[in-house]
């Protein structure tokens, strides 16, 4: 809002200005029309501007990482310390129930620091200095990128994104200025000449105000957000000592946060540390930051030598966190756990993972097999997907072999016997983190070999004249993460609960109906849930035939609720999936794509936390 009325006080001046250069010779009746015309012409260049810019950055934070220099790291680098870096980033991701970010390293930068940026999760890219990954242990980097995380799931980055695109607009103001004056600089001595000279003028000194004005809005706004990115991170990983020793490694070499880069004013605020010596403080003390993450820190006791606070982490092989093996993630994943499923207490984790979770991760990602590892590069991706959905039934999976072979040719029949091998064995719950661990890799593709991708799941889906739990949220979730790329639209509207009560009939009676047989006991599911949000007139308890359609077209209307609406339907959600004390993979599925679709991302999940319900693979 601050920035808002900014960028009107800068119009209002230089309609001022506008008015004395044209306005001299002009009918006093016609100064309200000139006024008025002067205005819409400054507001649409600034907002021209800036629409320039998003468009110019609607690419994602790829764009932006990219611009900075930054490398795409992928699955398969040999280098162990950008796996390790893969590792913590994609353990973060399915702990926080957001699609997979792309990754990149500034490898120019021996500076530590980091930072995340993108209109959506969908497009979001985190990007880490050579610096960072070298220097900082495990811990220390976990307790980075979850702060860096945090950002995404507060929606910072779509704030910081448009505040960029603002104060381009006004910064094009004052570059408007200067070329007027350089080229009206001859022509200043004729008639109206020195009008010119004077709005010209105007516009550089209100231009670089303006913009001034935004960067120190810009500057307390990233302050604030990065002071509950911080608490964030601690929440995130319930151990902040990961977090203080990279703040601590920073603090004890000045400069060690410093890029060399000459765009980093621009990135400014997007930074995990102040990333240069602008005056314009972005971020707040780090000494400040310390003291918030551990209220005994006192810089004076600090014995710590700079180059003692240096891990050495070149050449060190990434295990998952020393304490997970890849068969102990297996038992400890398809072992008979026991799921909470407390409504309040599930519908408050949206956005607020916590240490818990990133455990649970990390026990997913390292039972993840390693014959899949190579299948999330971005030619290899769209095999494994395909691979997913192959129907047991043998006459089936024929036709969905042919129709492959239809679409991709001879070639394509090596890599799906090979991605049919590596799944065949599978467990349920890992088939979608091992799908959406490809998601990153398949928004490179060209859009057309995106767009024949799926349309071949589709019909791959549809082979058996049914669709199941899965490859719904297989499907939808694909195609959400391929539209949220496109599309930078906004995560909540300003619907109400009444507003939507038949789209609501259609969700509850959906989610009643998978992983119970009974119709009285959907019923009474259906009812138990629904009954928090409509206590007085709830619609008729009717599953539909053609389930995903209706449940896709519900979706789209909820969507549209306020945040507040939301998290109420979320609780009334987890009452009715819960309410025959058995969550199977299916459900638990089930209602984290649905809560993805209502950009509320649901963390896993947990076991043992209620001993009254049963998970059941």
């Amino acid at each position: 809002m601050a920035l808002i009325v900014a960028v009107l006080a800068v119009v209002a001046i230089l309609d001022v200005a506008t008015a004395i250069t044209l306005g001299h010779d002009a009918d006093p009746a016609d100064l309200p029309g000139l006024l008025l015309t002067s205005s819409v012409v400054w507001l649409s260049i600034i907002l021209g501007a800036s629409a320039y810019k998003g468009l110019l950055l609607r690419g994602g934070g790829g764009v932006v990482a990219r611009a900075m220099g930054g490398t795409r790291v992928d699955r398969g680098a040999l280098d162990p310390n950008q796996q390790r870096l893969l590792n913590v980033v994609e353990e973060m991701s399915i702990a926080s129930g957001i699609a997979m970010p792309e990754v990149y390293v500034l490898e120019d930068e021996t500076a530590i620091n980091a930072f995340a940026a993108g209109h959506t999760p969908a497009n979001a890219a985190v990007a880490v200095t050579r610096g960072a990954i070298e220097q900082l242990s495990r811990e220390e980097l976990q307790g980075v990128i979850a702060h860096e995380f945090s950002h995404i799931l507060n929606g910072d980055m779509r704030l910081n994104i448009r505040l960029m695109g603002w104060l381009f607009g006004l910064m094009v103001i004052a570059l408007l200025g200067r070329l007027i004056l350089r080229v009206g600089g001859r022509s200043s001595r004729g008639k109206g000449g020195g009008g010119l000279f004077v709005l010209a003028i105007a516009m550089l000194v209100l231009g670089w105000a303006g913009a001034f004005c935004g960067r120190v809005i810009q500057a307390a706004i990233s302050r604030h957000r990065e002071r509950l990115a911080d608490a964030s991170a601690v929440q995130f990983t319930r151990n902040p000592l990961g977090l203080k020793g990279a703040l601590l490694k920073i603090f004890t070499t000045p400069g060690r946060a410093r890029l060399e880069t000459a765009r980093t004013e621009e990135v400014a605020h997007m930074l995990f540390a102040a990333g240069s010596g602008r005056w314009l403080a972005t971020h707040p003390p780090i000494q400040e930051r310390l003291k918030a993450l551990d209220p005994s820190f006192d810089e004076r006791s600090l014995k710590l030598a700079p180059q003692d606070g240096v891990a050495a982490n070149s050449g060190a092989a990434d295990n998952g966190g020393a304490t997970v093996t890849r068969g102990a993630s297996a038992n400890a994943i398809q072992s008979g756990a026991i799921v909470g499923l407390a409504p309040a207490t599930i519908a408050a984790q949206v956005g607020e993972p916590t240490a818990a979770h990133v455990a649970r991760a990390m026990a997913v990602r390292a039972a993840i097999p390693k014959a899949l590892q190579d299948f999330a590069l971005p030619e290899r991706a769209p095999w494994l997907l395909l691979a997913l959905v192959l129907s047991n039934d043998p006459a089936v999976r024929s036709a969905q072999q042919r129709r492959i072979a239809t679409q991709f040719g001879p070639a394509a029949e090596d890599e799906m016997a090979t991605a049919m091998a590596a799944t065949q064995h599978l467990l349920s719950v890992l088939r979608l983190p091992v799908a959406l661990r490809t998601f990153p890799s398949l928004r490179r593709l060209p859009r057309a070999k995106r767009e024949m991708l799926q349309r071949v799941l589709s019909e791959l889906i549809q082979a058996d004249a049914r669709v199941d739990v899965f490859e719904f949220c297989l499907s939808r979730l694909l195609a959400a993460s391929l539209r949220d790329e496109l599309e930078a639209r906004e995560p909540h509207g300003r619907l109400t609960i009444a507003d939507c009560v038949n789209e609501l009939g259609v969700v509850f009676a959906i989610l009643a109906s998978q992983g119970i047989s009974n119709d009285a006991q959907a019923r009474r599911a259906y009812e138990a849930g629904l009954a928090t949000l409509l206590p007085r007139v709830q619609p008729d308890f009717a599953v539909p035939s053609d389930w995903p359609q209706r449940m896709d077209a519900a979706l789209e209307r909820l969507e549209n609720l306020q945040p507040l609406a939301k998290r109420s339907l979320i609780e009334a959600m987890v009452r009715t999936v819960s309410h025959d004390s058995v969550l199977d993979v299916a459900e638990a599925e089930l209602l984290r794509t649905v809560c993805a679709r209502l950009n509320c991302p649901l963390p896993p999940i947990l076991p043992a936390l209620q001993p009254e319900l049963r998970y059941s693979d």
